[in-house]
């Protein structure tokens, strides 16, 4: 009786729309707004954002310059967190204990100290869904490299060589949040480079040795410019990262070295369009290591992005089905917090 009684309220659970509501409506809040409107297990009821005037009512959304009054007066399922990196953790911690599932954008927190306050409380919520927004994981490159690595059709990884680079922090206002490590708890690497980390841990695990160098002589901002790592992994693999904000043509790349095959990531299909087209070539090693002149080599091009749209429904489909957040939980974003971390400390 009890599992029948079960399935028939997930059965009805599946069937009603997720009441959602958006904490911060800049950039990244905007976009995830125009999917969660066009996605059919979704409603947005509210939102809120700092720079509203006042509360108001339009097209049957409630808009409200604060979120605690927001928190205070809708009933909704789910919330998606774009705040700055200052507020994620304790925003985050408020929806949790409210059973509110939560999806936060990255950066989680300043610091894995803070997103370990998170994980405390997400613990004692076993319905409670929260999920991290690793974007770069659902490109359809990564996407298409993470299958090839995981195949071992072409043998293990021996090391992987990656850049991800634009040409300031956000702004040139050195008041700005970004550029204060009080506010930001970190630069390029903890707002872009993230991504980085996340997708050398995605492809390879876990690393155990960093070294470093950071630099944040050419804006001379708070917070770096520029860092350069190299990691190791317990089995040996290498993997080297810059993360820039002196890129002054735009730029992703990221090169994984197999025994029989590497694989070259460059450009990426981002909101800004200015990373270039999103390619995937594979390269087979040679018999004949000191001729590469008619190498056999497959290049694959996408030209749509269909991270935001996937990523989205993926977590309608955790909430709905009350799976487990397999992709950007808590311990991925916990173990890249602390990858970070180590970088930053291993500077010297």
């Amino acid at each position: 009786m009890i599992k029948n009684y079960h399935k028939l309220l997930l059965k009805r659970k599946r069937k009603k729309k997720i009441k959602v509501g958006i904490i911060g409506l800049g950039v990244v809040g905007k976009r995830r707004r125009f999917f969660i409107e066009r996605n059919k297990d979704y409603q947005l009821t509210c939102a809120s954002d700092i720079n509203f005037k006042n509360n108001f009512c339009k097209n049957n959304i409630n808009y409200y310059k604060d979120y605690k009054t927001l928190i205070s007066k809708e009933n909704i399922n789910a919330v998606f967190i774009t705040l700055p990196t200052y507020l994620a953790a304790k925003v985050t911690k408020l929806f949790l204990s409210k059973k509110i599932h939560v999806f936060c954008e990255k950066p989680p927190a300043k610091n894995y100290h803070e997103l370990n306050e998170v994980i405390k409380l997400e613990k004692k919520l076993s319905l409670i869904k929260l999920k991290y927004g690793f974007n770069h994981r659902y490109h359809n490159s990564v996407r298409v490299a993470k299958k090839i690595i995981d195949s071992k059709k072409f043998g293990g990884i021996i090391n992987i060589r990656a850049v991800y680079g634009k040409s300031k922090i956000v702004t040139y206002n050195k008041n700005e949040w970004r550029a204060q490590k009080k506010f930001s708890g970190g630069g390029i690497l903890l707002d872009q480079g993230i991504h980085l980390i996340d997708l050398i841990r995605f492809f390879a695990g876990d690393f155990i040795k960093f070294k470093s160098f950071i630099s944040k002589s050419f804006w001379n901002y708070d917070v770096e410019d520029n860092a350069f790592a190299l990691l190791q992994s317990k089995k040996g693999l290498i993997a080297s990262i810059h993360s820039t904000a002196t890129q002054w043509e735009h730029k992703f790349r990221m090169e994984i070295t197999l025994e029989r095959c590497l694989i070259i990531l460059s450009g990426i299909l981002s909101g800004s369009k200015t990373y270039g087209d999103e390619k995937i070539a594979i390269i087979p090693k040679q018999k004949i290591n000191f001729s590469t002149k008619n190498v056999k080599k497959k290049i694959f091009v996408f030209k749509k992005d269909n991270s935001w749209k996937e990523e989205i429904e993926e977590f309608a489909e955790i909430i709905k089905k009350d799976k487990k957040v397999l992709t950007g939980n808590s311990f991925d974003a916990l173990q890249v917090m602390k990858m970070i971390y180590k970088i930053y400390q291993n500077d010297k």
